[in-house]
């Protein structure tokens, strides 16, 4: 069995249908991870009349956006391509919760309305992320549309890879710095203001049947410690095989996590550059 990805295995298998890894209601480990067919979103807080945040209401919107295979954030540090704000109608206008499609620049994309009434003219109910379904397929529909933002990633730095036993720490440092490239990403030799760090950790898990689950985590930093997003990899081995020699289970790891890494900028709209996080 080999250390798999979604990622790579949508990239490797070309004749296959790609999958809608949005479809789910939980929260993604990372909402800049995930395939896409357009760019990103960050939704920014719905408040109510009073200004409170509604951020269950927000949530949900995060996730009907997810469902539509669109990467979405809520609040968040800015990195997405577009900006989502929504607001409640004001009487005498019908109940309703629009929303405002902007690029970071400003710029109005589109309007999405609402209605906060169903078929009978009764309240409808904003309980779950399915409330929201037809406005977030209304939403992701104007963003495909749009033509993705041409902007190069920035160059990457490979840093610390820690946890492994045997020689692994070493053997999955160099393989990926030695694919990375391969993915069209550039390396940085050292660490600086303009690039991207690349972090490993691997984490042993207990014995169970004669194996044990080994993890690796490829976690994306920008150069002021947040984190970008991280590509997670999971294998069942023989108890001890890797205290030693980690071999050709060092690239194969590598290998998914450079194409997993390599998708995951590439979503990132960096056109204007790495910006310093809010506050």
């Amino acid at each position: 069995m080999r250390f798999s990805l979604i990622i790579a295995a949508a990239l490797l298998a070309a004749c296959q249908p790609l999958p809608k890894p949005f479809s789910h209601d939980g929260a993604p480990p990372s909402d800049l991870l995930r395939l896409t067919d357009g760019q990103g979103i960050t939704v920014l807080p719905v408040t109510d009349r009073g200004g409170t945040p509604l951020e269950l209401l927000t949530r949900d919107m995060v996730r009907a956006l997810h469902a539509q295979n669109v990467p979405a954030t809520y609040g968040g540090t800015g990195r997405s391509s577009y900006l989502l704000l929504g607001h409640f109608s004001t009487p005498p206008a019908p109940p309703a919760l629009i929303w405002t499609l902007r690029t970071q620049q400003g710029d109005e994309v589109g309007t999405v309305v609402q209605s906060l009434r169903n078929a009978a003219g009764q309240p409808a109910k904003l309980d779950s992320h399915t409330a929201f379904a037809r406005s977030a397929g209304d939403i992701a529909a104007l963003i495909r549309d749009e033509p993705p933002a041409e902007a190069v990633p920035p160059p990457l730095h490979v840093g610390d890879v820690a946890g492994a036993p045997g020689d692994g720490n070493s053997r999955l440092r160099a393989a990926i710095e030695q694919l990375l490239p391969r993915t069209g990403l550039e390396l940085a030799p050292e660490a600086a203001a303009d690039s991207l760090i690349v972090t490993g950790t691997v984490t042993v898990g207990g014995v169970r049947g004669g194996e044990q689950i080994v993890d690796i985590a490829w976690t994306v930093w920008d150069p002021f410690g947040v984190e970008v997003g991280t590509i997670a990899q999971a294998r069942p081995v023989p108890v001890g095989s890797l205290d030693g020699n980690w071999g050709l289970i060092a690239n194969e790891a590598a290998l998914a996590g450079a194409v997993g890494i390599a998708e995951m900028v590439r979503q990132i709209d960096w056109s204007q550059g790495i910006q310093p996080p809010p506050g």
